[in-house]
């Protein structure tokens, strides 16, 4: 146990001793001395349970900086900063990927409700008893995917309040790291799996399209596109609403409910990092970029590759924020 005092020690050299300061030292270690035991038995031998210990550790400037922002808010108002608990941030989770799993099945079936609409439009024609029998099951995707959207979003937008404009602390940030390292292989997964049913949704379309050249099996192919795709969507938006909600935890000082409305907490740490110009533009950004996903849609019919346009856009705000967002 002398390594690992000596190298918490060695964490602190260059900083002021303070009472906060010989307090988080005296935290640091004992949470050290447990996780060194309950390596120990683990099986770990003792430089293994030592070392193991040491790489867990890594740079204390976030804890550094946890104390100041907890001490400025105690000297500020008189009492204790309104932290997350554990608890809560593994419900979050808990909630978001039910939320996830219900959001994606919801345009899944949408999707898939105008597929059969195109696909009977195609068996049976335009005509009454075609359109009839097609709008049955655009209205029955509809009419089961819509409320699995406002069931995943009142139980998200529940539990996002609970937890807005409060602290997140280092400890919730390094869970939320180890879990989200967990879900990388996942990720990568939900990606590469909606890429590749993006693109072979294509095919059936090209196929049906230039062998048969009629507009019966024209509607036939859209009808498999849409259903290939509809299951690549789910994909995407599974793996994305889980991936954004360890980032959301991570990096926030404070917990955002709603971006269009942040607490007092959240919009002073936000105008330290993000210019005031910009968070302007993030206000028309995204409805600029929805608009030209419908105009290409609608207007220039442009369905099949059209899903790049938000991926695309994500990439495009990302740059502008990292050059000119203050990231410290």
């Amino acid at each position: 146990m002398k390594t690992i005092r000596d190298y918490i020690e060695s964490l602190f050299l260059g900083i002021a001793e303070t009472s906060q300061t010989r307090k988080l030292k005296e935290d640091l270690l004992a949470s050290a001395e447990d996780r060194y035991e309950d390596l120990k038995n683990q099986g770990k031998t003792e430089n293994e349970a030592i070392g193991g210990v040491i790489a867990e550790f890594g740079s204390i400037d976030e804890l550094l900086d946890e104390m100041n922002i907890k001490q400025d808010f105690m000297d500020e108002k008189g009492y204790e900063i309104d932290e997350i608990t554990l608890d809560e941030s593994l419900e979050y989770l808990s909630i978001r990927r039910r939320g996830a799993t219900l959001i994606g099945l919801g345009v899944t079936l949408i999707m898939v409700g105008v597929a059969i609409f195109a696909a009977i439009a195609g068996v049976m024609g335009t005509n009454a008893a075609g359109v009839g029998a097609g709008l049955l099951f655009l209205f029955l995707g509809a009419a089961i995917g819509v409320p699995l959207f406002i069931i995943a979003g009142t139980k998200i937008s529940s539990s996002n309040k609970k937890l807005d404009d409060r602290f997140i602390p280092v400890q919730i940030k390094n869970e939320m790291k180890k879990r989200k390292e967990s879900f990388q292989r996942s990720f990568v997964f939900c990606i590469v799996a909606g890429v590749v049913l993006c693109i072979l949704s294509i095919i059936p379309l090209i196929f049906f399209t230039t062998v048969f050249q009629t507009e019966e099996y024209e509607l036939f192919g859209v009808a498999c596109l849409l259903i290939i795709a509809a299951f690549g969507v789910f994909f995407f938006i599974f793996g994305g609403v889980i991936m954004g909600s360890f980032t959301k935890m991570i990096d926030q000082t404070y917990f955002i409910s709603d971006e269009s409305e942040l607490g007092p907490r959240a919009k002073a740490e936000r105008e330290k990092k993000i210019p005031f110009w910009l968070q302007n533009l993030e206000k028309i950004y995204w409805p600029i970029v929805v608009g030209i996903f419908l105009i290409q849609g609608f207007v220039l019919g442009n369905w099949a590759t059209n899903w790049v346009v938000f991926p695309v856009g994500a990439i495009l705000f990302w740059i502008l924020e990292s050059i000119f967002g203050d990231k410290k």
